[in-house]
């Protein structure tokens, strides 16, 4: 405590100023202009009380909120203004940031093991190799897979053009066995062109050698990363004490986004494999390709089941008719959701902790900024930029009623996570008691 704050609390302790003795007066004082006892003065104002009671018993709501001073809706339009400019800039530069940021994620969820290595006396630089291993490993692993499994595709689509030319026939006629007649749609499907769906194929094939850039980014990122945060006990350290608030708030982010790539991993290999088995005794060809496919989409939130889904079905229809499309479906259906609706949340628990509505609109607009990747980021993003605006201030963390559900909300209240601390007295007469010790100071 500094002498002028010692010194506003004594001239305060001194000045009887309390919440009782501020607004206080003596008895006396009181009990001068007061009706007495007995006198219908008396009655009338207790009669007037009694339904003024009454009354505000009946008005009043049931909980009592404080009068809000502090939003305003001009802030709130600056601050979706900012949020503007932020998604503009990083839109602007997202080829450089968007394989930065995936390299800090990827660091994070395998850093731990670098983590255990020192603990059990293995020198720094050692455990910084072994990390940066392990993610060359990964990302080549990831690599190699895509190229090895999405060759045979298009090769292998052009054996069923004569199958799909049969199957749009079939639809168009089902379709007017029906007296469902539509010009348009006949002109689209007759413009579709298999042909078109191969070259779709081969080029995305070809692009796989163009992700070397982005490879490229994605390791020199995770090689520097690895080194600075090998180490970091003195950095958190310093951060703790200034800004203990930002502190918590990213350390919660590293624990959640590692978890994250975890888990999504492990699940989503557990159903890939299912996956894979299930399609290659159904027959389908190109099983394994689907299951990987399925593996891959199980990153991007929400929608990431129906894409895994289209190809194998669309595969399904060409080699073996409708019926096998619709087992493909709801073989799919089982295996999603028993794994990731009762198994998987028993293991996760609070892994991520955003509302169904926030995944799907973070979906939408990271894809929108930052590419498809952003699709695969949403998450992260979304959890990065949630600890650094609003869990690193307290004053911020209300923001949670629009981002987390109601069950994570709870297990929050319960945690103290958003009890704030007894507001300060106000600044006026802070400031006069301030200005009333600077000047004795002065005198003395």
């Amino acid at each position: 405590m500094t002498n002028e704050d010692s010194e506003i609390t004594g001239e305060r302790a001194a000045s009887g100023s309390s919440p009782a003795g501020s607004g206080g007066s003596s008895p006396a004082g009181s009990a001068a202009g007061a009706p007495v006892a007995g006198t219908p003065e008396r009655e009338a104002t207790s009669d007037h009380a009694s339904d003024d009671k009454r009354k505000s018993v009946v008005d009043e709501p049931a909980i009592a909120h404080p009068e809000d001073t502090e939003t305003s809706g001009f802030m709130i339009l600056g601050v979706l203004a900012l949020m503007a400019v932020v998604g503009a800039g990083l839109h602007s530069i997202a080829p450089v940031f968007t394989p930065i940021f995936l390299a800090l994620t990827l660091v994070l969820a395998v850093r731990p093991v670098g983590q255990k290595m020192i603990a059990k006396g293995s020198p720094a630089w050692l455990a910084a190799m072994v990390v940066i291993l392990v993610l060359i490993v990964i990302v080549f692993g990831l690599l190699g897979v895509t190229i090895l499994l999405l060759t045979p595709v298009p090769q292998t689509l052009m054996n069923y053009s004569v199958n799909f030319e049969a199957t749009t026939n079939q639809f168009l006629q089902w379709l007017a066995d029906r007296g469902v007649e539509n010009l348009d749609l006949t002109n689209f499907v007759d413009q579709i062109n298999f042909n078109s769906i191969i070259g779709l194929a081969w080029e995305l094939v070809d692009r796989m050698s163009s992700f070397g850039g982005l490879i490229a980014i994605v390791i020199v990122a995770a090689f520097f990363i690895t080194i600075d945060t090998t180490i970091t006990k003195r950095r958190s350290a310093l951060v703790g004490k200034r800004h203990s608030n930002l502190s918590r708030a990213m350390s919660d982010f590293e624990r959640r986004v590692r978890s994250y790539w975890i888990v999504s991993t492990v699940f989503g290999l557990i159903v890939a494999v299912i996956d894979g088995f299930a399609l290659q005794v159904m027959g389908i060809p190109l099983a394994w390709t689907w299951a990987y496919w399925a593996f891959i989409t199980n990153y991007i939130p929400n929608i990431g089941f129906v894409i895994g889904v289209l190809p194998p079905m669309a595969m399904a229809l060409l080699d073996q008719g409708w019926q096998s499309m619709v087992w493909v479906l709801v073989l799919y259906s089982v295996i999603n959701v028993v794994i990731q609706t009762f198994i998987q949340p028993k293991f996760t628990g609070d892994a991520v902790g955003l509302s169904p509505t926030v995944t799907f609109i973070s979906l939408a607009l990271w894809t929108s900024i930052v590419g498809i990747l952003g699709s695969i980021l949403a998450v992260p993003l979304t959890l990065f930029f949630k600890a650094l605006l609003v869990d690193s201030d307290p004053r911020a963390r209300w923001l949670d009623a629009y981002l987390i559900s109601e069950v994570h909300i709870e297990r929050k209240e319960k945690q103290g996570v958003y009890r704030m601390p007894e507001e300060d007295e106000p600044r006026a007469p802070r400031r006069k008691l301030r200005l009333r010790a600077r000047t004795r100071r002065a005198k003395k």
